[in-house]
């Protein structure tokens, strides 16, 4: 972005009670009265006398918000409109790829004897050409930033394909169920692939891998709303601040790229409180009640707070171990707005071929499909286990190069299977003993 000496440079406070920068439109003119609603002049009147077609102005919601959203650029200086008054006129130049808190502004030391950091009552303000280069830089960063880390490389069906051991049926199903349902999970016995396939589905679904529009947390018995949604945080200076979590905050960038899918993981989800962690958000992410025509208060915000919803763009997928005895069963409520894909161990002839692909015999690793699938339809028939209790394949699925092929796989079946078995039969050791030295025969 070009400077230019014979340019002013302004400040404008919006008020996000009576419209929103996200709301703006580009190339669309809007209008600032220089009057409120009560028909007084604005504070520091003269500023908007000032004001020159060609100006630069930094779009800024105020309390509570508090975020620079904007770069805007005046289209009219003050004029007398026949409907909403005196005015100056102005466009969207630019949007911010993240908002720019206040916080952060108070932290750059250049703008630390800033007249709007000092006194910010008031709706337009003039600032330095320095003042904005500096805002401006920060935006710049941000955009490399992006550059850098969001390298963007082409992922298609076939590409998912290659990697998973499921038939291409079952992965398109589960592709369509996530497209119109919007929330899924993922549920099975241990090692069966749940999160990898996760990610897969978002590249596809995607058509890239595009990591800025994914976003993955790992739920437990500590987590909390105020963790997810919103909350109140120490401030350090011994109060306490409002803080957004970190699905508040997805669902906050989702929403500025309105029509491009985004993608949000949780991984072991029902190691949540999941009525405490979601609160009021069981209504907003079911798949018709999302978007802004049904946004709502949150449980932290004020009456001046502004509501929330999850955008249309945006899709939940969890994953859900069944056979972790420890959890409790996912409540009806929450059930009702996901979509349940059962996936099973796949010691398939695809995972055959992937093995003997890194180097293992071929008659090895039958060997090995051939025992646990046997134990699998043991631990099926037991009463007290079923199929959710399954061992899954990706135990297997990556063999180190140069490893001697019997000791790692002995080492997977002492350090890895038998616990798992140790605890699914705690009452029958010798049981557990005869399944291990079968593995290991």
């Amino acid at each position: 972005m070009s400077f230019q000496k014979n340019r002013n440079y302004w400040w404008l406070n919006f008020n996000p009670k009576t419209g929103s920068i996200e709301q703006l439109r580009y190339h669309q003119s809007q209008l600032f009265t220089s009057h409120n609603e009560f028909g007084n002049k604005r504070r520091i009147y003269q500023h908007f006398q000032t004001v020159q077609k060609g100006d630069w102005v930094i779009g800024y919601e105020s309390t509570p918000v508090k975020q620079i959203k904007a770069i805007l650029e005046i289209t009219e200086p003050l004029h007398v409109h026949p409907i909403a008054g005196e005015s100056i006129a102005f466009c969207l130049k630019e949007k911010l790829p993240f908002p720019i808190e206040w916080a952060e502004l108070k932290q750059i030391h250049f703008l630390k004897d800033s007249d709007i950091l000092k006194n910010n009552q008031g709706s337009l303000f003039q600032i330095s050409e320095d003042e904005f280069e500096a805002i401006q830089a920060m935006i710049d960063l941000q955009k490399e930033s992006i550059a850098a880390e969001n390298i963007i490389i082409p992922f298609e069906r076939n590409d998912a394909l290659a990697d998973l051991f499921i038939e291409a049926e079952q992965f398109d199903e589960i592709v369509e169920t996530l497209k119109y349902k919007k929330n899924i999970i993922l549920q099975g016995p241990p090692g069966v692939g749940k999160t990898f396939l996760a990610k897969k589905l978002a590249y596809t679904l995607i058509g890239t891998k595009d990591e800025a529009r994914i976003k993955m947390v790992q739920f437990h018995q500590s987590y909390s709303y105020e963790d997810f949604i919103q909350g109140l945080r120490p401030d350090g200076d011994g109060g306490f601040k409002l803080k957004n979590g970190v699905f508040y905050e997805f669902c906050k960038m989702a929403q500025r790229n309105a029509g491009i899918d985004h993608f949000f993981i949780i991984d072991e989800i029902n190691r949540g409180n999941l009525s405490r962690i979601f609160g009021e958000l069981l209504l907003l992410i079911e798949n018709d009640k999302r978007g802004r025509a049904n946004e709502i208060p949150l449980t932290y915000g004020d009456k001046d707070a502004e509501p929330f919803s999850v955008p249309d763009n945006l899709h939940i997928i969890g994953t859900m171990n069944t056979a972790d005895r420890s959890l409790t069963t996912i409540d009806y409520a929450l059930r009702r707005r996901f979509a349940f894909i059962s996936l099973q161990p796949c010691f398939n002839e695809r995972w055959v071929n992937c093995l003997v692909g890194q180097g293992l015999d071929k008659e090895f690793v039958e060997g090995i499909a051939q025992k646990f699938n046997l134990l699998n339809q043991e631990i099926t028939q037991d009463r007290h286990l079923l199929k959710g209790f399954q061992i899954g394949h990706s135990y297997f699925t990556h063999f180190p190069t140069g490893e001697n092929p019997q000791k790692w796989y002995k080492r997977i079946i002492q350090l890895e299977i038998a616990p798992l078995l140790e605890e699914y039969w705690y009452d029958q050791p010798e049981k557990v003993q005869n399944c291990v030295e079968e593995l290991l025969g």
